[in-house]
C-alpha cells in the first residue's frame, strides 16, 4: 500500500512539474552588438537573426528602451565573436532575464565579405534550434536585470554609440528609383540620420522639398523590399504634423492613408485587408 502511494505521489509531482514548465515565448534581438562594431545592425547581424527566427516560426522582437512586463518570458540574443584566421565565426547565445546563458552554439560563415559571412555563421549556429527551451522563470516579474547587449537608452546618451554621431548625409530623394540604385553601392556604409523603428521596420525619415518626407526602409530585404527602397511618401495636409501617405507594399502595390508625426513617434493609418491598419514607429 505504501509503495502504491509513493508511486502515485511521484506521478503527481511529475505531472505538476511538466505542466508548470512552459517554453519561452519569444526572443529579443538587440540592434547593436558592440563587440563587432558600434553601428546600428552591424554587418546586418540583427536582420540576419530576425530572419532565422522568422523562418523557424519563433517570435522575435527588436530590443527597445522599454522593458516589457513579460520580460522574463523572453530570451535575449547575445553574439560572441570567435577569432578565426580565414572564416567569419561567432557564437549565438540566448540569455534569460537574469543574464544566464540557457542555449548557445557556434557557427561558421564561408564568405569572405563580413556581411554575408556573418549571416552564414548565424544560420549555421542556429541550424539545429527548432524551438525555444523550457522556461523555469515563467510568470516572474520583468526588469530585474539588464541584458548583456547595449540597450537603446545607453546608445542614445553615449556619443561613441549614437546613430547620429557620425552620420552620412541622407540622400535627397527625387523618385523611388534613385535610392535603390544608390543602395547597391553604399548599403554597407549607410547611416540613418533620422531613424524610426518598431518590431518589424527600420526606416529613415528623409526630408524632401516643400515639406514632403519619405521613408527609406533599412532592413528592406528581410521584408521583401530592396535595400533603402522608398516605401512611403508623406505629403503635408496643411494641418500641423499631419500628412497624407502613399505606402508601397512589397509586391509593388500602393495604398493611401494618413500619418501623424510627433516629437518621438510616427503613426501611420493605412487601409488593410481586415480593416484599418495602424503602424507605430518610435524615434531611435
Amino acid at each position: 500500500m505504501m509503495k502504491r502511494h509513493l508511486l502515485l505521489l511521484g506521478f503527481l509531482v511529475l505531472c505538476f512539474v511538466g505542466k508548470a514548465q512552459t517554453a519561452y515565448k519569444y526572443v529579443i534581438v538587440p540592434t547593436r552588438f558592440a563587440e563587432f562594431t558600434d553601428d546600428l545592425n552591424p554587418y546586418g547581424l540583427s536582420a540576419a537573426l530576425q530572419k532565422e527566427f522568422t523562418d523557424k516560426g519563433i517570435r522575435s522582437e527588436f530590443q527597445s528602451d522599454q522593458v516589457a512586463d513579460d520580460y522574463c518570458d523572453a530570451l535575449t540574443v547575445n553574439l560572441v565573436k570567435v577569432q578565426h584566421l580565414f572564416r567569419n565565426k561567432l557564437k549565438v547565445e540566448l540569455l534569460d532575464c537574469r543574464n544566464r546563458v540557457v542555449w548557445s552554439e557556434e557557427g561558421t560563415g564561408h564568405s569572405k565579405e563580413f556581411r554575408e559571412g556573418y549571416a552564414e555563421a548565424v544560420a549555421d549556429a542556429m541550424k539545429d534550434l527548432e524551438k525555444l527551451p523550457l522556461n523555469p522563470l515563467a510568470g516572474q516579474v520583468a526588469g530585474r536585470t539588464t541584458p548583456v547587449a547595449v540597450p537603446v537608452a545607453q546608445a542614445e546618451t553615449a556619443p561613441s554609440q549614437a546613430v547620429v554621431s557620425t552620420p552620412v548625409q541622407a540622400p535627397k530623394v527625387v523618385s523611388q528609383q534613385a535610392p535603390r540604385a544608390e543602395a547597391k553601392r553604399t548599403v554597407s556604409l549607410y547611416r540613418p540620420a533620422n531613424l524610426y523603428y518598431n518590431y518589424t521596420y527600420f526606416v529613415d525619415l528623409v526630408e524632401k522639398d516643400n515639406g514632403q518626407k519619405a521613408l527609406l526602409v533599412v532592413n528592406g530585404k528581410l521584408l521583401g523590399y530592396d535595400e533603402l527602397q522608398v516605401i512611403a511618401e508623406l505629403e503635408p495636409t496643411g494641418l500641423e504634423q499631419v500628412f497624407t501617405v502613399e505606402w508601397t507594399k512589397p509586391n509593388g502595390s500602393a495604398v493611401r492613408g494618413v500619418a501623424n508625426l510627433t516629437e518621438g513617434e510616427l503613426t501611420l493609418s493605412l487601409p488593410g485587408d481586415d480593416g484599418q491598419e495602424v503602424i507605430r514607429l518610435q524615434r531611435y
